[in-house]
């Protein structure tokens, strides 16, 4: 309404305006009009007109010819005539008064003045005077031209004004009924979309009392309508499944006499003669209320009861929404006694974990053991990497049954604390040394930074401290790469609080995910590509033994920019003990096994085995793990196949493009790409190898992972650990029979003792050992390689990203020879190129020809 009063002000301004600029333009155009009607400019230009024919008139006369004289005398009192109606005619009231026009005007009354006794007097008296008129008509001829041209250019600017003033007037009466049109259009929109409007909400106020109507009569709830007396106007379908009356039955009668139990009548009948007498409600927009109901047969029933108001023309309503809850409180029930149940089998459920784990401990201690013995034996080289490789995945085994059994003893509510003095500074430094080899290999930088008074020794569990530690740390190596991590120690004079923070710079963690982080069994990255392994139960585990110190534990991060995990525990002062000793690294790295991480991912790709005697196939193994890489390489060597390798799913998407294997063995989980997309890439790019039967080698094992495996396009899975009897099976289900005899394999023993400084003998003796008579031409290679590397290195102005990426690529190179000190220093290049550090690089690159040297005549001399 609002905009409408505003439409119709304006229209009406501009109507009266568009009047008011009508009736300006018609008299301004009946002035401009008049003017033309009284001829000014034609008389002033006439008047010039009238004194050429005068002075003409003087020319042509003849002394003695008087017809002549006379037409002389009418040109004169024409022209006389003209000039006096210049002086007294009121049209020429707007020219007297202009200096040109006054001043021309005079001369010419007094040219005719002096000229009249002249022209009146004789013929004799005009004859004689005829030279002397023309002199004079001369002398005045640029007064006349003045007088007509004042005249004129003042009557045309007066003009042009008058056009002008119209102009205008006809542009303001244009625009005010341009704004009339454009107001009279928007008003007519306007009232059109008023119009349309009033149609559409009463046809939605038609569709809301029907929807108000379906919603009422199909709705699950009991909907009842009564007005301020209880008198029931709206008994809904529900209402009548519910309590058993009809429809019919229910309307027109009272609330108290269908569904309010008897003992509550009395209760229900005061309530409403206080609203009606004025007073409030108490049930009225209270939200649910349980009560009970009776039902037509009497049965009394639970139920939850909503009760609104609303007025209508004057008139009071109640609407109550009415639900039957007896199911639920029958549920409710059985989830008291369900959970119940739950708590007993928890507690079973932990009594059997802690079982399970004991009884599992007991034949992995006597195989661990067992091992341990073995490599004190006489092992050859291959023998002595079984072992170890066996031992490692024992170990790791125990590390994960241990974090099974602390869950277990937390769960039992059985922790074992052992408080005494404790070193705190050492302590915190033995856990970094322990995890700085670890945290170098993927490119972070790891330091202590320390935060108010250092307190020396406190009192606290130094293993359980260790344990939160190495947990918290290890994980953020873990989700790490080219990074900082940074362990904060706080301290404050006045508390005995000691806080620890660990501050890194990697992938961080999602919003969703921060809310389940310190879950049991949950990792940041569960996809099958991820990098990080372990159980998930670090962090678990460091909850709780923060809880069992009476600490506290927290996270904060921002998605791929970092993470920080706090911890705060209570920790009192103590005295040294009488004699310590430093933390036992050895037990540090133990510690650091079960901290709930994985392998570190190993970049050297493997060099390809020479088969052993025998027929033999050609198999790419695609394992990011370099141990069952090993693995799996020589149960098939024994075999006399011919292997390929690969590290990652891309690596091997591309060896299956080189060739025509005789069957792919496919790790699931792994980085860059892993073995579900490198099968469909491999089946889709119609290589070589895209009919080779594929095996997925994996832990996922349910049935579910296999029909996706199979779905993929493989022909099988084969379940870690791996069995040779398992993969001699394979074999012989996916592939044909080998096409050529393998060539025999033969190991070589080394000529000299390698230089202990700068070659690690045990490394360079299984390489030569797997390639034999390859040595010495692999030998030239890597020391070409190393040569043009190091050359390149010593020009200036190289790009710090392509030295750190070419360093760590031919690191691995250095790596299979056994050159530890030449491969050291080209990590910690790589490492400092990645840091951008220039000063770093300029002096490491300087020592590297010295030891490229050195390194190769050690090689020389095995």
């Amino acid at each position: 309404m609002g905009s409408s009063r505003v439409l119709m002000a304006i229209a009406a301004v501009s109507f009266l305006l568009v009047v008011f600029q009508t009736i300006d333009v018609v008299r301004k155009v009946q002035q401009l009009r008049g003017a033309y009607s009284e001829n000014v400019q034609w008389s002033l230009s006439q008047s010039e007109v009238e004194f050429l024919t005068y002075r003409n008139s003087i020319h042509e006369a003849k002394p003695d010819d008087a017809e002549s004289l006379d037409l002389v005398r009418q040109k004169f009192d024409i022209f006389y005539s003209r000039i006096d109606v210049f002086q007294v005619s009121p049209t020429f009231d707007n020219l007297r008064g202009q200096e040109n026009f006054d001043t021309a005007l005079t001369a010419v009354r007094n040219f005719l003045s002096r000229t009249v006794p002249v022209i009146d007097g004789g013929n004799t008296t005009l004859a004689a005077g005829l030279r002397d008129l023309d002199q004079r008509a001369a002398d005045l001829a640029p007064q006349v031209r003045r007088l007509a041209g004042s005249g004129l250019l003042l009557y045309a600017e007066k003009r042009k004004e008058q056009r002008n003033q119209i102009s205008r007037t006809l542009m303001i009466l244009a625009a005010t009924s341009a704004l009339l049109m454009g107001t009279l259009v928007l008003l007519a929109y306007y009232y059109n979309t008023l119009n349309r409007r009033s149609d559409e909400r009463r046809r939605q106020v038609l569709e809301a009392s029907q929807r108000t109507r379906a919603v009422i009569s199909t709705a699950l709830d009991a909907v009842i309508v009564a007005d301020e007396h209880g008198i029931i106007e709206e008994f809904n379908n529900a209402a009548v499944e519910i309590f058993g009356y009809s429809r019919d039955e229910a309307i027109g009668c009272e609330v108290a006499d269908l569904i309010v139990p008897d003992h509550f009548k009395e209760t229900h009948q005061k309530s409403m003669d206080r609203v009606r007498m004025g007073g409030p409600f108490h049930v009225v927009n209270k939200g649910r209320v349980r009560l009970d109901a009776k039902r037509r047969n009497g049965d009394l029933f639970p139920i939850e009861l909503a009760l609104q108001k609303s007025e209508v023309n004057g008139r009071r309503f109640f609407i109550a929404f009415i639900r039957d809850i007896s199911y639920r409180v029958r549920s409710e029930q059985d989830l008291i006694e369900a959970r119940d149940q739950a708590l007993a089998g928890e507690k079973a459920k932990s009594r059997f974990l802690a079982v399970m784990s004991h009884e599992i401990r007991t034949p992995l201690n006597g195989l661990l053991g067992n091992l341990s013995l073995i490599q004190d034996t006489p092992l050859n080289q291959s023998q002595k990497s079984y072992v170890e490789n066996m031992a490692t995945s024992g170990k790791l085994l125990m590390d994960h049954i241990n974090d099974v059994l602390d869950i277990a003893r937390y769960e039992a509510g059985k922790p074992i604390l052992r408080n005494r003095p404790t070193d705190l500074q050492n302590l915190v430094s033995a856990v970094l040394t322990s995890l700085r080899d670890q945290a170098n290999s993927r490119g972070n930088k790891l330091e202590t930074v320390w935060f108010g008074p250092k307190r020396e020794w406190v009192q606290t569990d130094p293993g359980r401290i260790q344990q939160i530690l190495i947990n918290i740390v290890s994980n953020a190596v873990k989700f790490t790469k080219d990074g900082d991590i940074t362990v904060e120690i706080h301290t404050d004079p006045d508390s005995d609080i000691v806080e620890f923070r660990v501050v890194d710079t990697g992938m961080g963690i999602s919003e969703e995910d921060m809310k389940s982080v310190f879950d049991d069994f949950v990792t940041s990255d569960s996809a099958y590509n991820r990098e990080a392994g372990g159980t998930g139960l670090g962090l678990g585990i460091v909850k709780r033994i923060t809880a069992m110190l009476n600490g506290e534990v927290g996270a904060e991060s921002v998605l791929a920019e970092g993470s920080t995990f706090w911890v705060r525990i209570p920790m009192a002062d103590a005295e040294a003990p009488p004699a310590t000793t430093a933390p036992d690294i050895d037990q540090l790295n133990q510690n650091n096994a079960r901290a709930d991480t994985g392998d570190a991912e190993n970049d050297l790709p493997a060099a390809p085995e020479q088969p052993a005697n025998g027929p033999g196939l050609d198999i790419l193994v695609v394992e990011d793990n370099e141990i069952n890489r090993n693995v799996v390489r020589e149960m098939l060597k024994r075999e006399g196949h011919r292997i390929e390798e690969a590290y990652n799913g891309q690596f091997g998407v591309e060896k299956a493009a080189e060739k025509t294997f005789d069957l792919i063995l496919m790790d699931i989980s792994m980085p860059v790409l892993d073995g579900r997309e490198a099968t469909r890439r491999i089946r889709a790019e119609n290589g070589p190898s895209s009919k080779t039967p594929i095996v997925a080698l994996t832990a996922h094992v349910l049935p579910e992972n296999v029909a996706e495996f199979l779905q993929d396009g493989m022909q099988d899975v084969m379940a870690k650990p791996l069995m040779r009897q398992d993969l001699e099976r394979i074999i012989r289900t996916h592939t044909k029979l080998p096409r050529q005899d393998a060539v025999p394999q033969s190991s070589r023993s080394p000529d000299a003792a390698p230089d202990q400084q700068l070659i690690n003998p045990d490394t360079n003796a299984a390489l030569r050992e797997s390639v034999d008579s390859a040595y010495p031409m692999l030998l030239s290679q890597m020391t070409d390689e190393l040569t043009d590397l190091v050359d390149w290195l010593q020009d200036d102005g190289q790009d710090l990203a392509e030295i750190a990426d070419r360093c760590h690529k031919f690191a691995s190179s250095a790596a299979l020879f056994g050159a530890e000190r030449l491969r050291q220093v080209l990590i910690e290049i790589e490492l400092a190129g990645k840091r951008d550090d220039s000063a770093t690089v300029a002096g490491l690159r300087k020592t590297l020809p010295e030891l490229l040297r050195d390194t190769l005549d050690a090689l020389e001399k095995i």
